[in-house]
């Protein structure tokens, strides 16, 4: 497609060659310009546009991996808590146990 876009370009400029007086070759040359100019004034500007994408894109993810970061330290967190409420679980399932122990034999 590229390779199209080029030859379709140049074909003016390939005519200039071909004509007959100087002044059609200069006006097949001006017109080979413009159209070359107005191409790359697009393909600046399309470059320009995705550079802001990137940028966009790049600040996005530095805001995810932060929010990663935290959802992480929070989890860690809640995990080491809920160990602890399970431990502590265990002890005073394992006293209330022997209080019932305690209690049905007699003492």
């Amino acid at each position: 497609m590229k390779n199209f876009a080029l030859v379709l370009l140049l074909l003016p400029l390939s005519m200039a060659v071909g004509a007959q007086t100087v002044d059609e070759q200069l006006l097949s040359a001006q017109m080979a310009y413009q159209q070359g100019d107005a191409q790359l004034s697009l393909a600046t500007q399309h470059m320009k546009q995705a550079e802001a994408a990137k940028k966009l894109a790049d600040a996005r993810l530095i805001d995810a991996q932060r929010a990663v970061q935290k959802s992480d330290a929070e989890l860690a967190q809640a995990k080491a808590a809920q160990d602890s409420a399970k431990q502590l679980m265990d002890q005073l399932s394992n006293s209330l146990s022997e209080a019932w122990k305690r209690k049905d034999s007699g003492q």
